[in-house]
């Protein structure tokens, strides 16, 4: 990645790269704030901001205008709330840039929070919590989390809770503003066809002013040993669905890309373990997977399926044997190297847009405070030995760490029996 870096004299971080052969330019601008900042009685109150900073700035005083503004010169934008990050990212032809980089601008240091419109959004967002408890499938990892990080930040949802939801008031939005949106926690990713000198021309007037601040820190989140491992949420559905995790990895440890590599060989594509046995050979569930989630000091990997009621035993057994059998027979060389070159070619395929490098830039600036260059994620990847699969699934897959969540119309009392399940040899 040939990218250019500029760190303006108030920290802000500015990365941009040049591709000239494309008419578009993709702009991402991160912030170091998330729901694992918040004290739990503002559990929310990130997502809640990035939601009203959509609804009117000072040059920009109401949603439909800035909407107006970024599409009326065919542009999109979009805002995302994570555990540690905040983003409000764009695309947009190239002539009309410099527009849409003023807006989120204005958007960010100059939001108006205007009480008529909080008290809209709060109703708006209460919805949403009710809405992924709809969804018993994005519910049941949600779920998960609570069970690994029971009463801390990373086991929060992202959103926060009714009561917390309903709780927020406008001034704490503005003292959470004033101590989290400072200039030397924001990075500017902008990718397209453009030139870094003029980019940092136009955020240098526009972040000129502003001050930076001592940045916050977060709450550590080392996930707890002695917890309940299984959690039951009773529900009416045609179908339980299930969430099986086990420990992860922190996004700087050494051992992160011999996680990526376990993840793909578990349960990413139709080639994978997990596929093949569960859906393919058992016909026990039609949708598996798994993925991780990697934090500043912590993390985990998951399993979700979709299971008939009466497949659920068997699906949870037949998971725990495939984390069993990394962790007692070596991966072979044919079967790592197809999934090295799975995962590589996931890398190069997901940097393909301008939006998504945009993001990528920004976000592993924000994150390291540096960019691992795809290469060299890649040169990571093939180093990867058999013997370093089954040192990371030992410690991450050992029987102490596996946590289950299970939504559907299960018995709360097979509890006891569930978590033996997770447990067997």
């Amino acid at each position: 990645m040939q990218y250019e870096r500029t760190t303006l004299p108030n920290g802000l971080r500015l990365l941009t790269m040049c591709v000239p052969s494309i008419r578009s330019a993709s702009i991402a601008f991160f912030f170091a704030a998330g729901s694992r900042y918040e004290p739990d009685h503002l559990a929310g109150i990130s997502h809640f901001i990035e939601h009203m900073l959509f609804k009117g700035s000072k040059n920009y005083p109401s949603a439909r205008i800035l909407s107006e503004t970024i599409e009326g010169v065919g542009g999109v934008f979009n805002g995302s709330t994570g555990k540690e990050l905040t983003s409000y990212t764009a695309r947009v032809p190239c002539e009309h840039l410099e527009v849409v980089i003023e807006v989120l601008a204005d958007m960010i240091r100059y939001p108006l929070f205007d009480p008529h419109e909080i008290e809209k959004e709060r109703q708006v967002i209460i919805e949403e919590l009710s809405a992924t408890r709809d969804d018993p499938q994005e519910w049941s990892g949600l779920l998960l989390d609570q069970v690994m990080w029971p009463g801390l930040p990373l086991g929060r949802d992202d959103a926060g809770r009714d009561e917390t939801v309903a709780a927020i008031s406008r001034q704490d939005m503005l003292t959470y503003l004033e101590q989290f949106y400072c200039p030397n926690a924001l990075v500017v990713g902008v990718v397209g066809n453009i030139h870094h000198a003029q980019v940092r021309e136009l955020i240098e007037w526009l972040f000129r002013d502003w001050e930076p601040r001592p940045l916050r820190t977060w709450t550590p989140c080392p996930p707890p040993r002695d917890v309940p491992p299984v959690a039951v949420v009773c529900k009416e559905t045609e179908q339980t669905n299930l969430a099986l995790g086990t420990l992860g990895v922190a996004h700087s440890s050494p051992d992160y890309y011999a996680l990526m590599l376990l993840n793909s060989i578990l349960g990413e594509g139709m080639s994978s373990r997990l596929f093949q046995s569960i859906r393919e050979e058992r016909g026990l569930a039609y949708d598996i997977g798994s993925y991780t989630s990697s934090y500043y000091e912590t993390g985990n990997l998951v399993v979700s399926a979709g299971v008939d009621p009466s497949q659920t035993e068997a699906a949870v057994q037949a998971i725990v044997q495939e984390l069993n059998r990394l962790c007692e027979v070596p991966v072979s060389e044919r079967e790592l190297e197809r999934f090295k070159a799975y995962v590589c070619g996931g890398l190069i395929l997901g940097l393909e847009s301008t939006q998504q490098v945009a993001s990528w830039l920004a976000s592993q600036e924000c994150l390291l405070g540096h960019v691992v260059d795809v290469d060299e994620m890649i040169h990571q990847i093939q180093t990867v030995t058999p013997q370093d699969l089954q040192r990371v699934a030992r410690t991450c897959f050992a029987p102490e760490w596996r946590r289950l969540a299970l939504i559907g119309p299960e018995d709360p009392r097979q509890i006891d029996h569930f978590q033996k399940l997770l447990t067997a040899a």
